[in-house]
């Protein structure tokens, strides 16, 4: 199922916008993707949410943080009627306050933020707790002070990382972090355009000018897991890709993700959306 491109309305001479969505029964469930980043606050509901190629149960209070053009949706339990459905929404672009803005100093942290968002962010206590008010606060604000309370969410998510957590994998948007040292640019590269193929450990390590032991250490550092899961992980995401918009057959995503075997990839699938592939493609076909 492709997603859908969808165009935000901003008020006129606002830099951003602060809409509350109620439904008498449920959402939409529109799987759709958009430049602005978004800021989702579930007043009332419960049922599926789906970030990428992350799937989750969701209800009311939950709340998370979607990078640009990552495709999402909510989606209602389909065998009962939910009531209302309600959701308190912010929308902005990257340089809504300007194209310079991210680039000061002073930013670096809240600029961090944004590209982690890339990959969908589930907001946590105690920063949930900080943050929920801050919105509520913005709905009913006007001027200068709108603007000042979303910086202020932003310093707070950017300095909530242990509240914060990052949902689909990077091999569903290719979010890479390139602002890190060239040797970790490089491996990422070299993983990005191979993974397909054999991208073993030892071929990682003589990319980064490294011993396999040593380079096994750096990498799982750097990047908090091991070399072995981050590449399962980008496979399973590039087939959630496949299984979704190119509508293959399981086999089909197995072997164009690089897997060998189908059953490794069903048992790896599985342990990393906890969905076999097939309900996986179907839990997404839904209209």
């Amino acid at each position: 199922m492709q997603p859908l491109l969808i165009k935000v309305n901003v008020p006129q001479k606002s830099s951003f916008s602060i809409n509350r969505y109620s439904y008498n029964d449920q959402f939409p469930g529109l799987w759709h993707f958009h430049e602005e980043y978004e800021l989702t606050l579930i007043v009332k509901s419960k049922g599926s949410r789906m970030v990428g190629d992350h799937i989750e149960r969701f209800k009311a209070g939950d709340l998370v943080f979607i990078g640009k053009n990552l495709p999402h949706t909510w989606r209602n339990d389909t065998q009962e009627s939910t009531g209302i459905s309600e959701a308190l929404v912010i929308h902005f672009l990257e340089d809504f306050l300007g194209s310079h803005f991210l680039m000061l100093p002073e930013m670096y942290k809240i600029k961090s933020l944004m590209e982690r968002s890339r990959r969908g962010l589930k907001i946590k206590e105690p920063a949930a707790k900080k943050i929920v008010p801050l919105m509520k606060e913005i709905e009913v604000t006007q001027g200068a002070e709108r603007v000042i309370l979303l910086l202020n969410i932003l310093h707070i998510l950017s300095e909530s990382d242990e509240y914060v957590e990052e949902l689909c994998s990077e091999g569903f948007t290719n979010s890479i972090n390139y602002t890190d040292a060239d040797r970790l640019k490089r491996v990422y590269q070299y993983i990005m355009n191979n993974f397909q193929e054999d991208v073993s450990l030892s071929k990682a390590a003589s990319v980064a000018n490294m011993s396999p032991t040593a380079f096994s250490r750096y990498f799982k550092v750097r990047t908090r897991k091991s070399y072995t899961q981050f590449v399962i992980e980008l496979k399973i995401g590039y087939a959630c890709k496949l299984l979704i918009n190119e509508k293959m057959s399981v086999a089909e995503a197995c072997y164009k993700s690089g897997f060998q075997n189908l059953s490794n990839f069903n048992q790896q699938f599985k342990t990393i959306t906890s969905l076999t592939p097939k309900k996986y493609q179907g839990l997404h076909a839904v209209q």
